[in-house]
């Protein structure tokens, strides 16, 4: 039940005066026509839409603030300048034939060298390649693990090993007779570092029609002189070019 004072006109609530709207009813005057409603609702979809962008470039601006950050790291334009592997070299011999290549992308900086250390003769250089993943748009460490798998659901013999002591995430692939070849990968906020270190087959007789498998053991000692290596490169790509 409606009290009085509710009632349109009552003491609670003026009537409305000649000429004022009622939305959805009849004209006070009392002619009974229906007078249209009022045209404001595009103010509530104007205020939606400037709160939506609103929300939208504060997402956007955050998102460019995390996508931007790239810890320090820059783009090497010649990663076999700083790459210079001076205690693995010390190991292994001489640098010589070093080349380098870079391709540089909105979203991806890719930097790439290789290089042959041989300090006793042809024959049985190491061959080096490393490999410098800049991303600037996206988050490396989601498929970073994934990647470092090999693709034959067997496997091809090799074992892959956590690596302590250098990045955020690090592996090792273990070399193998039929495989010597110790590849070392590294995370590091927005840097993925790859450094491969293949030995050579060395002939065994004068025909070279044989030759002799390399030592996996022998690769395997190369481990901490690699690690060293890349753990200065990291700090390297830091500094201004």
């Amino acid at each position: 039940m409606i009290s009085e004072p509710e009632l349109l006109g009552g003491a609670g609530v003026p009537a409305p005066r000649a000429g004022d709207t009622v939305a959805g009813g009849a004209d006070p005057s009392g002619d009974g026509r229906r007078t249209a409603p009022s045209r404001r609702p595009w103010l509530w979809a104007l205020g939606g839409a400037v709160a939506a962008s609103a929300v939208w470039a504060g997402g956007l601006h955050a998102y460019a603030n995390r996508a931007t950050d790239l810890q320090g790291y820059r783009v090497s334009r010649n990663l076999c300048l700083d790459a210079r592997f001076t205690v693995l070299g010390g190991a292994l011999g001489v640098r010589k034939g070093a080349t380098a290549s870079v391709d540089e992308q909105p979203a991806l900086d890719r930097a790439h060298c290789s290089f042959e250390l041989d300090g006793r003769g042809k024959d049985d250089a190491y061959h080096v390649t490393v490999s410098y993943l800049l991303h600037k748009e996206t988050d490396p460490g989601v498929e970073f693990d994934a990647l470092r798998r090999p693709y034959a659901p067997d496997g091809d013999g090799r074992t892959i090993e956590r690596t302590d002591g250098i990045g955020e995430r690090a592996h090792l692939v273990v070399p193998t007779e039929a495989f010597p070849r110790m590849e070392l990968s590294v995370l590091d906020g927005p840097a993925e570092l790859e450094v491969a270190v293949s030995a050579p087959f060395v002939p065994a007789g004068d025909d070279g029609d044989e030759v002799l498998l390399p030592d996996p053991e022998a690769l395997m000692a190369l481990e901490d002189h690699v690690i060293e290596d890349t753990r200065r490169l990291m700090a390297r790509l830091k500094q201004p070019a």
